[in-house]
């Protein structure tokens, strides 16, 4: 949630010496700096990725949203330690990826590993925050163009994209996640790409806040925006059309977005509050992708 929240900050062009909430992203910073760098992920000696106990997904998580967050900060505040923080962070995610292409819960590396498009998803977000750090380390390039291929794998019959390879149908609420790996990674103009947004925009539905899956529009949000960026701006028309309204209506009086009956196992108001905020800042946070 850390991470989640100095994304949100940092999205908003908040930095460590803003007027009102400077103190805040530095603390945040600090936070996710708490630990030497090479204990920046929660794993042994001989670079195998642990997590923690009370995690179910161990960690699978929380590290590619830190390595995002990190990464994000040191590009956008130079501040100088986050340099080997985001590498060093960066290098457990590059480490942690599994052989098919995508991650796991625990960065799981053998043939029964719980690997999943949602993980990987976050992990993507990640080593691309990385990439645009301007630190170089040749590594990022292979690791990512092997998830592309593991994303392209995930992707059913009508557009969606499933949770896990071998699953049968893909999932409204993954659809965005897929489509926008993609779009983040060579590929905005593939086949596959179109084929999630046609999805997305035929199937999108535009019902009250207690009905939003906040993951699934996080990602549909961002998915549509980057389209524009390609020159096919009917998908973000379409989204756009109700998709403001139906987010502002529902903030509460002191700016939190509650959170309802759809939900995953960790909702919380500052999920749903952080979530929302990333998908609203798609206006001013992201350049549309034209690096195809």
């Amino acid at each position: 949630m850390t991470g989640m929240a100095l994304l949100a900050f940092l999205g908003h062009c908040e930095l460590q010496d803003s007027p009102e909430f400077g103190e805040t992203v530095k603390r945040g910073i600090d936070f996710l700096t708490s630990t030497p760098p090479d204990k920046v992920a929660n794993y042994d000696s001989s670079g195998k990725f642990l997590g923690t106990k009370d995690s179910g997904n161990k960690d699978a998580y929380a590290h590619p949203i830190r390595t995002y967050a990190l990464s994000e900060a040191y590009t956008m505040t130079k501040i100088p330690k986050l340099k080997e923080y985001a590498a060093r962070a960066a290098k457990v995610v590059i480490d942690g990826q599994n052989p098919n292409g995508g991650w796991a819960y625990g960065f799981g590396q053998g043939v029964g590993a719980h690997v999943d498009l949602s993980v990987t998803g976050w992990c993507i977000q990640a080593l691309k925050a990385f990439a645009l750090t301007g630190i170089t380390d040749p590594q990022v390039d292979e690791a990512m163009d092997k998830a592309i291929d593991y994303v392209k794998k995930s992707q059913d019959s009508a557009g969606r994209f499933k949770y896990k390879i071998e699953s049968g149908t893909g999932k409204n609420s993954l659809t965005g996640t897929g489509v926008l790996s993609l779009q983040i990674w060579k590929n905005a103009k593939s086949p596959e790409a179109t084929k999630g947004l046609d999805y997305i925009i035929e199937n999108r539905l535009f019902e009250d806040w207690a009905k939003v899956d906040v993951y699934e529009w996080y990602y549909h949000a961002q998915a549509c925006f980057q389209s524009t960026g390609v020159g096919s701006s009917k998908y973000w028309r379409e989204w756009n059309k109700n998709f403001q309204q139906v987010v502002v209506k529902a903030q509460a009086s002191d700016g939190h977005w509650p959170h309802t009956k759809v939900h995953w196992h960790g909702d919380s108001d500052m999920y749903r509050t952080t979530m929302t905020i990333l998908m609203l800042e798609v206006y001013y946070r992201y350049a549309p992708m034209t690096k195809v």
